[in-house]
């Protein structure tokens, strides 16, 4: 799988099924399968620095994938929400490495705010840690019913 960092990853082997057949998932498979998950995927190192993103994330925001890939996370969110996105990457990247869920406000290209429920989580390759982000647009959602924006983690 070719990622955003220009880097090449093989593999994993994937243990038995209860079937008894080996399952496997080459990397072009895997990153296919991660392509046409219609939730905008990301997956960051610890200084925010993307190395694996679907279409879907550039998509979300009416971007394209060149200046998506240029962006920092601050730029994408409301400034009102900066204080609950800190405290969401804190808790993914704390000694629990639990993950984290809110609603944020992110900036379309065309200067309209989206309301976007944002899972956060982080998760160890090697001596790497790596965040991933799944954004799923909320915005009809959220403007119909304001009362259901969940913006605690």
């Amino acid at each position: 799988m070719r990622l955003g960092n220009g880097s090449d990853t093989e593999p994993d082997d994937v243990p038995e099924t209860q079937g008894g057949r080996v399952a496997q998932l080459d990397s072009e498979g895997f990153a296919a399968m991660l392509e046409s998950i219609p939730h905008a995927i990301s997956v960051h190192d610890k200084n925010r620095q993307i190395i694996f993103r679907n279409s879907a994330c550039a998509a979300l925001i009416g971007a394209g994938i060149d200046e998506f890939d240029s962006l920092r996370h601050e730029q994408l969110f409301h400034p009102d929400d900066s204080d609950l996105w800190s405290a969401m990457l804190a808790r993914s990247l704390g000694g629990e490495r639990a993950s984290a869920t809110a609603h944020l406000r992110i900036r379309h290209r065309n200067d309209h705010w989206l309301w976007v429920h944002v899972a956060v989580s982080a998760f160890d390759v090697g001596d790497e840690t790596l965040i991933v982000l799944v954004l799923q647009d909320q915005s009809d959602t959220i403007w119909g019913d304001p009362r259901s924006v969940k913006q605690k983690i």
